[in-house]
């Protein structure tokens, strides 16, 4: 069987995806991303940064706890920030990743999420002029959206959206470039 021809994984008939599955869409690939621990920094400053926080804390309780008394447990707060910084959010998104699911049909992407708000679904079309990106490794990710988010301040991040960190990534690329190509 070709690319092409290959038989759908649900489609609208299937009692999970009632109500979620436009008339005729078909289920062309779904998956998770891999399970692994893997150090994510936003830059090369954050490590130094919060490596420099932690160790200040702790040298801060160490001065705080040779004067007496109980005040050397308020750099508990901050040792508890930086260590999370340093160590903490990497556990963190493991454990996020492990609650997504990637569900791609012949219209559109799904990313299913159950966190502690609850389960979440979020749908991304796939049209002819959808930027499609490839991240390419073992595991690597295929992008196709970008969201942003602006802060309190009003300051804007935007982020890639797409599946990230799955083991087949060239052919879910394959497959969404071969959807890009159906009138």
């Amino acid at each position: 069987m070709t690319t092409t021809e290959q038989e759908p994984l649900a489609t609208t008939t299937d009692p999970e995806w009632q109500g979620i599955l436009d008339p005729g869409e078909v289920i062309q690939w779904q998956g998770r991303p891999v399970d692994l621990f893997r150090i994510e920094f936003r830059s090369p400053f954050e490590p130094l940064f919060f490596t420099f926080f932690t160790g200040f804390s702790l040298f801060w309780m160490w001065g705080a706890s040779r004067a007496g008394g109980v005040f050397w447990m308020f750099g508990l707060l901050f040792f508890f920030i930086g260590s999370y910084g340093l160590v903490g959010q990497h556990f963190w998104k493991r454990r996020e990743r492990a609650r997504t699911f990637y569900t791609l049909t012949d219209r559109r992407a799904f990313i299913a999420t159950e966190g502690l708000r609850g389960r979440s679904l979020k749908s991304y079309p796939i049209a002819a002029t959808t930027v499609i990106e490839l991240a390419d490794g073992q595991p690597g990710s295929v992008f196709f959206a970008s969201e942003t988010v602006k802060d309190s301040d009003g300051d804007a991040t935007t982020t890639r959206v797409g599946f990230e960190l799955v083991a087949d990534c060239r052919s879910v690329y394959a497959r969404i470039r071969e959807i890009q190509g159906r009138p």
